[in-house]
C-alpha cells in the first residue's frame, strides 16, 4: 500500500477540492458569486429606491414653489389691475370734477346775465312808467 496514490484512496473530506480542481468547488463559487450578484442587486435597488424618494421630495419641492409663485404672481397682477381701477376712477373723478365746474360757471354766468337782463328790464319798466 506504499505505493497507493491520493486517489485511489477513499474519501475522506480532509483535504481541499480547490488543489485538485474538483467539481464541487466551482459549484461553491457560482453559488457565492450567485448570492454576491443577489446582494449587489438588493443594494442597487435600495440606492435606486432613495433616489427615487430623493427626486420625489425635490419634486414636491419645485412644485410647491411653484404654486407659491402662481399665487404671487396672481396677487400682484390682482393688485395691478385694482391700482389700474382706482387711476381710472381717479381720472374719471377729476374729468368729472373739471366738468361740474364748468357747468357750474357756465351756470353762474348764466344766471348773472339773467339777474343783470332783470334788473335792466325793471329799469326799463321805472324809467317807461315814469315817463309816461
Amino acid at each position: 500500500m506504499a505505493n497507493e496514490s491520493a486517489h485511489s484512496k477513499p474519501h475522506d473530506k480532509s483535504h481541499v477540492h480547490a488543489a485538485h480542481g474538483h467539481p464541487h468547488h466551482h459549484e461553491h463559487n457560482e453559488h457565492d458569486a450567485f448570492l454576491a450578484s443577489i446582494r449587489e442587486l438588493k443594494e442597487a435597488e435600495k440606492a435606486a429606491g432613495e433616489k427615487v424618494e430623493q427626486a420625489k421630495k425635490e419634486a414636491a419641492t419645485i412644485e410647491a414653489m411653484g404654486r407659491e409663485k402662481a399665487v404671487e404672481i396672481t396677487v400682484k397682477a390682482n393688485e395691478k389691475a385694482v391700482q389700474a381701477k382706482n387711476e381710472m376712477l381717479a381720472e374719471g373723478r377729476q374729468k368729472t370734477d373739471r366738468e361740474v365746474s364748468s357747468i357750474l360757471g357756465e351756470s353762474k354766468k348764466h344766471a348773472e346775465k339773467i339777474r343783470s337782463k332783470r334788473l335792466v328790464d325793471r329799469e326799463v319798466d321805472a324809467l317807461s312808467k315814469s315817463v309816461l
